[in-house]
């Protein structure tokens, strides 16, 4: 077997393409494995090196790719502004920490012209896990048991965003079956990234107890681009009178296509929605 672990820094310059990077440095190496993770791998890469090339404003990118008897790693590390700041300055929010909440809904990004704001989206469920780190903030999606956690990192980087992503190479899971999950055929019969889940516990920030109206308003922020909302109340153990009425009254109200649902409530969050509820949702 030849060795396939590699790293190679390239500079962000004028006219860079993230498919030429791809195809003349790692594809053949990844071509050995089966066609679904391939195609994970492929995509994952090039919507993670498109956004280093577009938004981070840096000078250079180092990748990386790791290789171990049943999975694979890609690395993808740039030096510029990070992130998580990034999206704290264009949102103009109090707390670097609300960037994640934001980044997990999809359809969001600092550059509407060029970008649809669906890479970090669909290539965080896409591979077995998924990591953002920018200064000492980690970002993490685990597709094992479907969670966002927001935490310290452990290596901790000075500059710039790093992404990690890994995956088994007998994983059973399709980009097909992903992207079919969030979107539904428009009325021309075009698939349309239309359906978003939310961990609710992302919108706590510091000792926040409970679900507050502060805390609803984050979440809804940018929901108006979706059809279909699904609210994983997940380690949630009681929600505020506020954030119901700001979701379920005030937002529901003034777009009232949008179907709202809530999935993993206890009972307690249970009784506070369906009490407050309006008849008939």
């Amino acid at each position: 077997k030849t060795e396939k672990n590699k790293e190679i820094k390239i500079s962000l310059e004028p006219g860079i393409a993230e498919d030429e990077v791809w195809k003349e440095n790692f594809l053949e190496d990844f071509k050995i494995l089966p066609k679904n993770i391939l195609e994970i791998c492929e995509y994952g890469f090039l919507e993670m090196l498109n956004n280093a090339i577009d938004h981070s404003e840096g000078t250079w990118v180092v990748i990386r790719t790791e290789w171990e008897t049943n999975l694979v790693r890609i690395w993808i590390q740039d030096n510029g502004v990070g992130i998580f700041r990034k999206i704290k300055n264009a949102l103009n929010l109090e707390d670097e920490r609300e960037s994640a909440l934001h980044l997990s809904k999809g359809k969001f990004t600092t550059d509407q012209a060029n970008h649809t704001g669906e890479g970090i989206f669909f290539t965080s469920r896409a591979f077995d896990d998924y990591q953002i780190i920018s200064k000492s903030m980690s970002y993490i999606r685990s597709n094992w048991d479907e969670d966002w956690f927001v935490e310290t990192a452990k290596d901790s980087i000075t500059e710039g965003t790093g992404l990690r992503m890994k995956i088994a190479q007998g994983s059973k899971r399709k980009l097909q079956d992903i992207f079919s999950e969030f979107t539904e055929e428009d009325s021309d019969g075009m698939p349309k990234f239309d359906k978003t889940h939310i961990i609710v516990a992302l919108s706590k920030l510091g000792d926040e107890r409970y679900v507050s109206r502060s805390q609803a308003r984050r979440i809804i922020l940018g929901l108006e681009k979706f059809k279909h909302v699904a609210l994983d109340f997940k380690d949630i153990s009681t929600v505020g009178q506020g954030f119901v009425d700001e979701v379920f009254r005030v937002f529901q109200s003034k777009y009232p296509k949008i179907k709202i649902t809530y999935i993993n409530a206890n009972d307690d969050v249970r009784f506070m929605l369906e009490r407050s509820l309006p008849e008939g949702q």
